[in-house]
C-alpha cells in the first residue's frame, strides 16, 4: 500500500483561475479568523479591536513570509536580485510567516495602546485548525519534497517515492490541534495557550525539516547543518518553555483565558 500522488486541477473562474493551494490557505484563514472572533467575546475582548488585530497579523505575515522566506532559503537570488523580495506570490516561509504575524501584532500593540496577550491566546487556541487547512494546501502543491524513501509514508513524487512533508504536517497538526482545543476549553494563565503551542510544534517542525531532500535542485539552505526551519524550531521551543513558565508564575495575579 502506498500514498497517492494527488494532483488536483486549477478551477477557473471567468478569466481567473483558482490554485488549490490559494484556495485552502484562504478557507484556512477565515475559518480561523471566525473562530477567533467567535472566542474574543467569551474572552471578554472587543470584537472589533480583534478584527483589526487579526488583519495587521495577516498582512505583515503574508508580506514577511516571502520576504524571509528569499532571504533564509535564496539568499543569493535575493542579493543578485533583490527585487525578488516583493514578488509575494512567489514562495513563502511558514516561519517567515509566523515572525512577521508576531511583528504585526506588535506594531498593532504600539497604534492601539491595547494589551496584546489577551487578544493573541483567542487567536492561539485555534491557529492550529486553520494551519490543518494551510498544510494541506502544501500537500496537494507537493512544494516540501522529502528525502527518498521505501516506507509507507512516501509518496510517489515524478521523480521517485519520497516524503511529502506538508502531507505529513498536516496529518501531525490534527492531533496538535485537538490538543490545544483540549487545554483552551478551560481558563488558563494568559501565555499559556501560546506557551503550550510553541512548545508542542517545534518538536513536530524539526524533524520534519530533517527529512527535506538535499538531492534536488533548490534543496533548502543549512547553516552548520540545520535548515532555517530547525534553527528556528529550537528558538520556538525555548520561547514555549519560557512563555509556560511566565505564565504560570504570574497566574495568581493574572488574568486568565476565557475557555472556548
Amino acid at each position: 500500500m502506498r500514498l497517492p500522488y494527488i494532483t488536483i486541477p486549477d478551477l477557473q473562474l471567468g478569466p481567473l483561475p483558482l490554485h488549490p493551494f490559494g484556495m485552502l490557505v484562504a478557507t484556512g484563514v477565515i475559518v480561523g479568523s471566525s473562530l477567533a472572533l467567535r472566542r474574543a467575546p467569551r474572552a471578554g475582548l472587543d470584537r472589533r479591536k480583534m478584527e483589526s488585530l487579526i488583519s495587521w497579523v495577516l498582512v505583515a505575515g503574508f508580506v514577511l513570509s516571502h520576504m524571509l522566506d528569499e532571504v533564509m532559503y535564496r539568499p543569493a537570488e535575493v542579493l543578485a536580485n533583490p527585487l525578488q523580495l516583493l514578488m509575494i506570490p512567489k514562495g513563502i516561509s511558514s516561519f517567515g510567516g509566523f515572525i512577521g504575524a508576531t511583528v504585526g501584532a506588535l506594531l498593532w500593540k504600539l497604534k492601539t495602546k491595547e494589551r496584546i496577550l489577551p487578544h493573541l491566546e483567542q487567536i492561539a487556541a485555534v491557529f492550529p485548525i486553520s494551519w490543518i487547512f494551510g498544510r494541506a494546501g502544501c500537500s496537494v502543491a507537493h512544494d516540501h519534497i522529502g528525502r527518498v524513501t521505501t516506507s509507507f509514508f512516501g509518496v510517489d513524487f515524478p521523480h521517485g517515492r519520497r516524503f511529502d512533508l506538508g502531507l505529513l504536517e498536516m496529518l501531525l497538526t490534527i492531533p496538535l490541534a485537538a490538543v490545544i482545543l483540549w487545554y483552551a476549553r478551560k481558563p488558563r494563565p494568559t501565555g499559556a495557550i501560546i506557551g503550550l503551542l510553541a512548545m508542542l510544534y517545534a518538536p513536530i517542525r524539526f524533524p520534519l525539516d530533517a527529512l527535506r531532500a538535499t538531492d534536488i535542485v533548490g534543496a533548502d539552505a543549512r547553516y552548520f547543518g540545520f535548515t532555517p526551519g530547525q534553527w528556528l524550531s529550537i528558538g520556538l521551543f525555548v520561547f514555549g518553555v519560557a512563555m509556560l513558565v511566565y505564565a504560570y508564575r504570574r497566574a495568581p495575579k493574572a488574568e486568565t483565558s476565557a475557555a472556548a
